[in-house]
């Protein structure tokens, strides 16, 4: 008897353990045929979603106890769920299928072409901006000189200086300020039909028409708003910016004081020019983080009066030019032609209150002697140093970033999702 009692448990051991083999296959194919469908929900990006499905487990996984409804998932929520995972949203983005990727780009238009053309802007005059920097903070001839003196202290570099910080911070700024003023004015707008029976924006849109009051004041305050909107972000980069920008003609001001000048140009151009982080580093060990918010009220002031004036000009000068011209434009014209004016009366304007902010954020990592003949030498002079240079450059660089905005808006409208 006892044998076969061990037979027996032996038999029931091998039926269990066939069993558990059995569920672990099943368990298995059932996870295949999830993978299956995740990729079938989202043609085009099955990397990004097998990536989501693998990191989430069978039992927790709602497509496990409902494996009909994945079937049905649109191919827009499976993009948004494939973004959680530890891929690169850039990856994500570019590996999506071309109608997702359309409807996103359309969505964010105003974003993507504000970037897009911002970058490309910036990058354009970034020469002429550091011309503009040295001219406000030291007391030059005129361009030519300025120009010689960084190419033989500094180098090429000298032109390129501090270029990050605008890369980074006017990309953001822009569009900020784009993705504000696009919210404002349709709010603006709004509030205009409620009070006076009239729209504004229709006003605008309707061919052949010509500016009103209710239109520049709609684009004028709205473009106020996305100004003061965008100073908090705007100030500590472009004070890192003027920081980088002058960093060697502050060392040289402060070897002249000591009574150390040198006439040898090449030790300045050797001269390590101090780095961004770095800049942000000494300034917030020197005067802490409301150091980075040196001059915020003169900056919040440029901002909110010019970014005002630059939407109110820039709307109504190319509806003026896209009534008279009619269809016998370019498609460039208007915006480039708006854009130069847009750029250049707002600045001219604004020009005296950036020229008190740059010199405030210059002199902020100077020895207490050096800043104090600094600030004299800075209230002498006057407060229009640079300004042709900076008025080439604010025109060039709006002609730009305008046409390039109202282009790549055309073009992403245009696109079939």
């Amino acid at each position: 008897m006892m044998p076969s009692l061990q037979q027996q448990q032996q038999q029931q051991q091998q039926q269990q353990q066939q069993q558990q083999q059995q569920q672990q296959q099943q368990n298995q194919q059932r996870q295949k045929s999830i993978n299956n469908a995740t990729i079938t929900s989202a043609p085009g990006i099955a990397s990004s979603s097998s990536q989501l499905s693998s990191s989430l487990p069978s039992s927790s996984s709602p497509s496990a106890s409902a494996p009909t409804a994945r079937h049905s998932l649109p191919s827009s929520i499976a993009v948004a769920s494939s973004s959680t995972s530890h891929a690169a949203m850039p990856r994500g983005f570019w590996n999506m299928d071309e109608p997702t990727r359309n409807r996103l780009l359309k969505q964010y238009r105003t974003q993507a072409a504000s970037a897009a053309s911002t970058l490309f802007a910036t990058l354009s005059v970034t020469p002429l901006e550091n011309l503009k920097t040295r001219m406000q903070t030291h007391d030059f001839r005129g361009l030519t000189d300025c120009a010689r003196y960084i190419w033989r202290t500094e180098g090429f570099r000298g032109y390129t200086a501090g270029a990050l910080p605008p890369m980074v911070s006017v990309t953001f700024v822009r569009v900020t300020n784009f993705s504000v003023y696009q919210k404002a004015k349709y709010a603006i707008s709004d509030a205009f039909e409620r009070t006076t029976g009239e729209a504004p924006l229709v006003l605008y849109n309707t061919p052949g028409s010509l500016p009103t009051f209710s239109t520049v004041t709609c684009f004028t305050i709205a473009g106020m708003v996305a100004g003061l909107a965008a100073t908090p972000l705007a100030c500590p980069f472009e004070l890192a910016k003027n920081v980088v920008q002058t960093s060697v003609l502050m060392a040289n001001r402060s070897h002249a004081i000591a009574g150390t000048a040198t006439n040898h140009h090449t030790s300045l151009r050797n001269m390590p020019r101090l780095g961004t982080i770095d800049a942000i580093k000494q300034i917030v060990s020197r005067h802490g983080y409301r150091g980075l918010y040196t001059g915020v009220r003169l900056h919040a002031l440029r901002d909110t009066i010019g970014t005002g004036l630059y939407f109110g000009i820039y709307e109504t000068a190319k509806q003026l030019i896209s009534t008279f011209l009619g269809d016998h434009q370019s498609p460039f014209g208007a915006p480039m032609a708006a854009g130069a004016l847009s750029g250049i009366i707002p600045w001219i304007c604004t020009y005296t209150l950036d020229t008190k902010k740059t010199r405030a954020q210059s002199i902020l990592l100077g020895k207490s002697k050096e800043i104090g003949e600094a600030s004299m030498a800075a209230a002498r002079s006057s407060m229009y140093k640079g300004m042709s240079v900076s008025i080439a450059r604010t025109a060039f660089q709006n002609m730009i970033l305008l046409s390039t905005f109202e282009y790549l808006k055309v073009r992403i409208n245009e696109l079939e999702a």
